[in-house]
């Protein structure tokens, strides 16, 4: 089984010409939905499932995508666009008989990213085989309010549309003339020859849904044999390694009670109503790891231990094959390091040279667009040369490198936590999307993440922190991982500087921001895209969330863009004025950079999903304003220290000396994930933190004492 998860669309599917077929084989749309402006099953919905239904048909190589969807306000009207669905798994079926008699038409060949096919097509050869995948039916309408019917009419070669999505390529059709009060429907039929599906049922959607049906059809080695007819594929199934696939299984997430049935036939059903719509909660997880939905994955083993064992012994065979010492390795390692160096400078000189390479499919979210499975042809040599290469990629050239320089080192392979939580019982490699590599210096571990472009020696993206997946132990034995998460100190943004003010209010100076951590990853990774403007337009846009009212502060430089080994540091000159009281009094924000704050985590009793942070950190502030002559502060404010258990502490102190004021903030956020039951809690401390940072500093002209 050769697995391709998020493959590129653009490579994915040829777009067939078959006719639409006419709005009148939809089935009636009752008076009653036409005349719904409301449901009272899904209170304030913007719009409604009235019914779904997918059908996966392995036998006959198709895949059928139906829904039916009522517009209830304006917001609703965004359900025109629809986002078609791609396997994310196929099985290569190289034997027997698997075709889906694809349509001519325009309809052409697809290739898999970064894979060289050449020759003829060999049995099990995966990388030599072009296959089909395409869209073989595309029909729909929409019905108003008023019983108008507006039919959606075209090409599907001219209907679809392939954009650039955060995890590559998506593509979507629009629905016509979508009204509030109408109700759309649409089916469409992805074919795939020469390859089966292992389905995603995403059970879950953003509305609400009355009534849906999934069945999975499996292909004809899994079906009772009185049940194969002609047409029917009659294939072995074997993945890459050559074992003959023996078992169909899934991993379910389902509401409580709900189960997936078999029925007489070998199909796999589903039938659900009144199916909630996924949470929409701030700093809310993955939602594929609390959706609803059933993942399908084809095995030639039951046992999970087994299976992991032979993936993981396939796997590091070919890597090591990979990633064999060559002369061009030798060369680079003799260049940069030296005898006096000691493991962990030579790891690190070797760190900032792959950290030199061009990233070809480096993601925001940490999850690159190529997985850990895929293991070029050749030698991991052509990286260093060519100077280019996936992340996965740089990590297996960073591997090849520490080795050849003589210091241990094993390849981790996990799943990005912005995606997926890793699950062993579910055997799919699909999920190993990311290879960090584990050096033993010392007689310490060092986990590096050379894949994540500016990432520091020994700093992991937050995605692959606290990250299950697979590697191989001292006697090449799998074991199962999980990574270590982060400390709030790991990840830090310090604000300091100065500013003076006039008797007037003018307020003028110069404050510096320094960046640690994932927030100086992100933000040079915009500047290996954007530069440094586009680095400075990104914190220009923070602080424009952040300083008083009538005060200018933006970005004139930033430093150390370049170098992950440094704090990021952004240089802001700062003009304006602040605010006088009645009484003529000066009025400063106590906390600067606070004094647009809201709390972050709004009031909500009945939260569903866990507080996913992504990572701890913490936030410093120190800014001293200095006083114009005349001038003292009206009343020194309380210390405020507060503390939530081993989650949050807070600390704020005021200082008063000679002409100047002082104002220092810490505030430490410990946790990563933390429980829904526990959200109440989260609310209530950082409503105090609010409301001790958005206190204000009131300065009066001090009398002259006059001459007796």
């Amino acid at each position: 089984m050769r697995s391709h998860p998020s493959l590129p669309l653009a490579f994915l599917f040829a777009i067939g010409t078959v006719p639409l077929v006419a709005h009148a084989q939809f089935p009636p749309v009752s008076k009653e939905d036409l005349a719904m402006t409301s449901d009272s099953k899904a209170p304030g919905a913007a719009a409604v499932y009235l019914y779904r239904e997918e059908t996966e048909d392995d036998p006959h190589a198709y895949r059928t995508v139906y829904a039916r969807i009522k517009v209830l306000t304006e917001a609703g009207k965004s359900a025109a666009a629809v986002h078609v669905s791609f396997p994310q798994t196929l099985v290569y079926n190289a034997v027997g008989n698997n075709s889906s008699f694809l349509a001519s038409g325009d309809a052409t060949n697809f290739s898999l990213p970064s894979i060289e096919r050449t020759g003829e097509d060999q049995p099990w050869d995966t990388d030599s085989y072009v296959g089909k995948v395409e869209i073989g039916a595309l029909e729909g309408r929409v019905t108003h309010a008023d019983g108008t019917v507006v039919p959606l009419t075209g090409k599907a070669s001219q209907l679809l549309k392939v954009n650039k999505g955060p995890r590559g390529s998506e593509t979507t059709f629009t629905m016509p003339s979508v009204e509030v009060g109408s109700v759309i429907e649409y089916r469409y039929q992805v074919r795939y020859d020469r390859y089966l599906t292992a389905p995603d049922w995403k059970v879950q959607k953003e509305y609400f849904i009355h009534k849906e049906h999934f069945v999975f059809r499996p292909t004809g080695q899994f079906l009772p044999q009185d049940v194969n007819g002609p047409g029917v594929g009659d294939s072995v199934l074997k993945d890459s390694h050559d074992n003959i696939l023996t078992d169909i299984r899934f991993k379910p997430i389902l509401p409580a009670g709900k189960t997936l049935t078999k029925d007489a036939m070998g199909n796999y059903v589903l039938d659900l109503t009144d199916v909630p719509p996924i949470p929409q909660e701030p700093f809310a997880p993955p939602l594929n790891t609390e959706a609803y939905s059933v993942n399908f994955f084809y095995t030639y083993t039951p046992d999970v231990k087994d299976y992991w064992q032979k993936q993981m012994a396939f796997w590091t065979k070919a890597l090591n094959a990979y990633t064999a010492p060559t002369p061009a390795l030798q060369n680079a390692v003799k260049e940069l390091v030296s005898h006096s160096d000691s493991p962990e400078e030579k790891a690190a000189k070797l760190y900032g040279l792959v950290q030199k390479i061009e990233n070809t499919d480096s993601s925001p979210d940490g999850a690159p667009l190529t997985g850990s499975e895929w293991i070029p042809k050749g030698k991991v040599e052509s990286v260093l040369l060519k100077r280019k290469g996936s992340s996965n990629q740089i990590a297996f050239l960073y591997l090849a490198l520490v080795r050849t320089a003589g210091i241990s080192a094993r390849p981790e392979r996990i799943a990005s936590r912005s995606l997926r939580i890793f699950s062993a019982q579910y055997m799919d490699n699909i999920q190993l999307d990311t290879v960090l590599i584990a050096l033993k210096v010392d007689g310490k571990e060092i986990l590096v993440d050379p894949g994540t472009r500016m990432a520091p020696f020994a700093m992991l993206h937050w995605a692959h922190t606290g990250a299950g997946g697979v590697a191989m132990d001292a006697g090449n034995k799998a074991e199962i991982i999980v990574t270590p998460l982060q400390k709030n100190t790991d990840n830090s943004t310090l604000h300091v500087g100065a500013l003076n003010v006039s008797a007037q209010g003018a307020v003028s100076g110069t404050l510096k921001v320094a960046f640690l951590g994932q927030r100086a990853i992100e933000l040079r990774q915009i500047g290996v895209k954007s530069g440094a403007e586009g680095v400075k337009s990104e914190i220009n846009a923070l602080l424009a969330q952040q300083v008083p009212a009538g005060v200018q502060a933006s970005v004139d430089h930033v430093v150390y863009l370049d170098d992950p080994s440094k704090q990021l540091l952004a240089v802001i000159p700062v003009s304006g004025s602040f605010a006088k009281n009645s009484g003529g009094g000066l009025v400063l924000p106590r906390m600067f950079f606070e004094a647009m704050e809201r709390n972050p985590f709004p009031p909500d009793s009945s939260r569903e999903l866990p507080v996913d942070m992504r990572y701890a950190a913490q936030e410093q502030e120190q800014i001293t304003y200095v006083l114009p002559a005349g001038y003292a502060l009206e009343r020194t404010p309380q210390d405020t220290n507060l503390k939530w258990e081993e989650n949050a502490a807070y600390q704020l102190h005021t200082k008063v000396e000679g002409g100047s004021i002082t104002n220092a903030r810490v505030l430490q956020r410990g946790f990563t994930l933390l429980d829904p039951k526990d959200y109440e809690q989260l609310h209530d401390f950082y409503q105090k933190v609010v409301a001790a940072d958005q206190q204000s500093l009131v300065l009066n002209a001090v009398q002259a004492n006059k001459a007796p």
